[in-house]
């Protein structure tokens, strides 16, 4: 300490004379520059410890001797800290200054030895949970001989506390917790003592609401008076009142310290939304030209907690309105129904339709986030191509599909993927005019490398049974547009009767890949190329390419596409697409 003293003494006295620190340095900001400090000795995840632990304060290029001891006193004390909570009590520090172009130069040496290492963990565990693997199986915080990390030891015990709460150990304490350090031999023991104490279960469950009646209630109530308490399935029920659409604010309590015979009372409080949700908009789609809709969600019919929804849609080229009645089942999280009614009269190109659809779809969620529907529908359809006869159509069609979506950030994935297989057909005298039966396959993948983002997409389908002049527009397929094969019109693709009109196909096959790269903030540019047809039979001149880029805008209600885009073979005919949504 003399030393340093004296030789900061010498120095001053130094730059002093020569009129050192005379023009103090500034930073950027026009305030006087703090010393620098230079560590060295140490690496790796120590260095980053004691790096992580330096004082907030750092003396100026001008500081005073007692501010340069103030400081001294204060890093190494740090320094020691650090180096002990990661097991190193045997440190060695070498601290100096010197002057350095008007300004104190701070330098630390720090010598760790060797840390002290781990010998003996004795771990217990008492109450209704010593045998529970819940607790025994938690790897232990060291293997013997690891160095005397103290964040390895508090961290196991935050996973011990963690665990009790979470499984219903709600009275459980450390008896005992204590590390024995012997410096002299560089070892340590661990002694916990952790009583988990009782176990308890859910009591009574008191839910105050205004919706559902008693009996429908029941239905959304996972939770059952007896069951083991566990964190887990108080999220999993305000999962499910959050998922039913109903109530605004969700509040479930568990009321601890009325716990009476190991049993914990829950408290459900839920706030109910507006009964009447309506909703409109008016925009552009390249699909659809000039568009609105408006629409309105009755999100209760009666104590039943049945759902009604309607929507009318009137665009350039599609007009539709819809009705649909949403009966909630006996696990309204898993199991749905609804029952819907909709006209729709499209115009696009060369062909007209008008369809009325009456039917009910029951979706059931599978294993592994897979969700199954069932669907029964009657379809009314005017078909009319030009140069065509119309074609009327009476289907009875009886539906599975299974699709699943997995993607950990559905607005903006970085990688996922989408799957949806799904089968539709009709029998000639089951209430149909005609047997028919289509396949569709839809396949899209995310994949990120170097955060360019690499966007695969696959669709297949096949009507059969019928010819394609005898089936309903409904039933035909169509390419080009907007997630379609850009470049080319909306559902300009496809078969071309004899008057040369497009009259789609019954099988469809599509291929796409893109690139999207950011370039600034929450905008990135992408490239791409699609390629497919509709069509009655293969052949692979019947396969169209569109090739083109666009830009990318992450909004708050997902990405924001503008696309240009041309056919391969005819660069000049540029198409502009516009859409936004999610890309999974």
């Amino acid at each position: 300490m003399h030393y340093l003293f004296y030789s900061i003494v010498i120095i001053v006295a130094i730059t002093t004379a020569t009129g050192g620190f005379a023009r103090t340095p500034k930073d950027s900001s026009g305030n006087e520059r703090r010393a620098p400090l230079e560590l060295s000795g140490v690496e790796g995840e120590l260095e980053k410890n004691i790096r992580a632990r330096f004082p907030a304060f750092k003396p100026k290029c001008s500081a005073k001797i007692e501010t340069l001891s103030k400081y001294k006193k204060s890093l190494i004390g740090k320094v020691k800290k650090a180096s002990r909570s990661m097991g190193y009590y045997h440190i060695d520090t070498d601290f100096s200054v010197q002057s350095n172009k008007n300004c104190w130069a701070v330098k630390l040496n720090v010598k760790a030895g060797e840390p002290v290492r781990v010998n003996k963990q004795d771990i217990i565990f008492s109450g209704e949970g010593k045998n529970n693997t819940i607790f025994t199986s938690l790897k232990k915080p060291y293997a013997i001989h690891d160095p005397l990390n103290h964040q390895l030891y508090k961290d196991y015990k935050s996973q011990l506390e963690k665990i009790a709460q979470e499984n219903g150990y709600l009275t459980a304490s450390f008896k005992e917790k204590e590390i024995f350090v012997k410096k002299k031999n560089k070892t340590a023991q661990i002694k916990l003592h952790y009583d988990t104490g009782q176990r308890y279960r859910f009591g009574k469950i008191n839910v105050s609401q205004e919706i559902l009646g008693d009996k429908y209630l029941q239905r959304y109530l996972i939770l059952k008076k007896g069951e083991l308490f566990t964190s887990r399935r108080l999220i999993e029920q305000q999962r499910l009142f959050q998922s039913s659409g109903y109530y605004a604010a969700i509040n479930i309590k568990a009321d601890y310290k009325e716990a009476t015979n190991g049993q914990v009372p829950i408290t459900i409080s839920l706030t109910s939304k507006k009964r009447n949700h309506y909703r409109g908009k008016i925009g552009y789609g390249t699909n659809t030209g000039i568009r609105a809709r408006v629409g309105m969600n009755r999100r209760w019919t009666s104590s039943s907690g049945k759902k009604l929804d309607i929507s009318l849609g009137l665009s350039q080229y599609i007009n539709d309105i819809s009705v649909q009645w949403t009966i909630p089942k006996n696990n309204p999280l898993k199991n749905n129904t609804v029952t819907f009614l909709s006209y729709k009269n499209e115009n696009i190109n060369d062909i007209h339709s008008r369809s009325f659809k009456l039917g009910v779809i029951g979706t059931t969620l599978q294993e592994a986030d897979w969700t199954r529907s069932l669907s029964l529908t009657h379809l009314s359809d005017r078909t009319k191509a030009k140069g065509q006869s119309e074609v009327t159509s009476e289907l009875t069609l009886l539906g599975i599909e299974y699709a699943t979506v997995r993607a950990k950030d559905r607005l903006f994935p970085k990688d996922g993927w989408r799957t949806k297989i799904s089968a539709e057909g009709a029998l000639d005298k089951l209430l149909s005019d005609a047997s028919v039966l289509q396949l569709k396959v839809h396949a899209k993948n995310i994949n990120t490398f170097n955060k360019a983002r690499f966007i695969t997409r696959f669709d297949f389908g096949t009507t059969l049974g019928e010819s394609l002049d005898d089936l309903p527009k409904d039933l035909r397929f169509f390419s080009g547009g907007l997630n379609h094969v850009r470049g080319y019109n909306f559902e300009s693709l496809g078969e071309v009767n004899s008057s040369g009109s497009i009259v789609g196909g019954n099988k469809l096959a599509e291929l796409s890949f893109e690139v999207d790269y950011p370039i600034f903030k929450q905008w990135s540019i992408a490239g791409f190329v699609d390629a497919g047809n509709a069509f009655d039979d293969f052949e692979i001149d019947d396969i169209k390419v569109g090739v083109g880029a666009g830009l990318r805008w992450h909004s708050p209600l997902g990405p924001v596409r503008i696309d240009l885009a041309s056919p391969m073979d005819d660069p000049s005919d540029v198409h502009i697409h516009l859409s936004i949504g999610t890309d999974l």
